[in-house]
């Protein structure tokens, strides 16, 4: 989760820093089991697969240009150390409504 509000602050200084440019990203977040695996024989790639994939993207789909987006089975692994209001139902392609949540702060340990 560290890793996603660094990708958007890095993109707001990016923003303030360059003349004219206006750079958004949506972030999904999923937690779970993937596939990995090498990909070719002449251009070798390597991938992940699988639902847990398949959900983060689709959390980014339906998210919100500035914003962490997350499934609500992903909030009891960081609500002890982030804050992660509820967004609401969403329609999720291949999954129907599903309530999602916005992860917004890191929480302070002393006082949250």
């Amino acid at each position: 989760m560290e890793f996603c509000f660094k990708i958007l602050e890095t993109i707001k200084q990016f923003n303030t820093y360059t003349f004219g440019t206006k750079f958004t990203m949506k972030i999904g977040f999923n937690y779970g089991p993937v596939t990995d695996g090498i990909i070719g024989q002449n251009k070798v790639l390597y991938d992940i697969w699988g639902d847990t994939v398949n959900l983060s993207s689709r959390m980014m789909s339906t998210g919100v240009v500035g914003r962490i987006q997350l499934p609500a089975a992903v909030v009891p692994h960081l609500v002890d150390y982030f804050k992660c209001p509820k967004r609401g139902k969403v329609n999720i392609k291949g999954k129907g409504e599903m309530i999602t949540h916005f992860c917004i702060d890191k929480k302070n340990t002393r006082t949250d």
